[in-house]
């Protein structure tokens, strides 16, 4: 993913919790309007925190921004490390 990408659709399960590190966290998945589209994203701290409860909710039409990003990830099994391209949402607005 280069750049900033935006993906429209349709919320079809939000699950909100309380991460020890992040804060707040926003796990959605969308109905996208282009199939082929991401489905699943992560809002978390400031950005989770701007949807309190009722500001975003199953069935909102929505803009979700994307940008690339790699972060490490290790092997529980062998304590091996290696990078992983990651999508991170940078914004998401709400269509009404």
């Amino acid at each position: 993913m280069t750049g900033i990408v935006s993906i429209t659709g349709e919320v079809s399960l939000l699950w909100r919790d309380v991460d020890a590190y992040h804060g707040d966290v926003i796990l959605l998945t969308l109905d996208a309007d282009d199939p082929r589209d991401q489905d699943t994203f992560e809002l978390k701290g400031d950005l989770a925190a701007r949807f309190p409860d009722g500001a975003l909710d199953e069935g909102d039409r929505v803009r979700i921004e994307c940008r690339g990003d790699v972060v490490e990830v290790v092997n529980q099994e062998t304590g091996e490390t290696f990078d992983e391209r990651v999508s991170v949402v940078v914004d998401v607005h709400v269509l009404r």
